[in-house]
């Protein structure tokens, strides 16, 4: 897969999971980090290290996807 491709299929998944991040919550992911490809959830779990050890196990490139930790409604994070 090339750079650009990679790069595009990132910024699409990016953009699925703050769209659906409330969908996400209502599905019990809050808390956890999400492994996301192709719009959907690959992998879920409290510890970021569950998420690459599932990843693996189903073969795939956890440097390749979209992971991201799904804070409460309302969480406010300062940078």
């Amino acid at each position: 897969m090339e750079q650009s491709q990679i790069l595009q299929r990132f910024h699409t998944d990016s953009e699925w999971f703050h769209k659906h991040i409330n969908k996400l919550r209502e599905k019990g992911f809050t808390g956890k980090f999400v492994a996301i490809k192709n719009s959907r959830a690959l992998a879920s779990s409290e510890n970021i290290n569950s998420v690459l050890d599932e990843l693996e196990s189903k073969g795939e490139d956890s440097s390749m996807l979209f992971i991201e930790f799904v804070h409460p409604e309302g969480y406010t994070l300062i940078l």
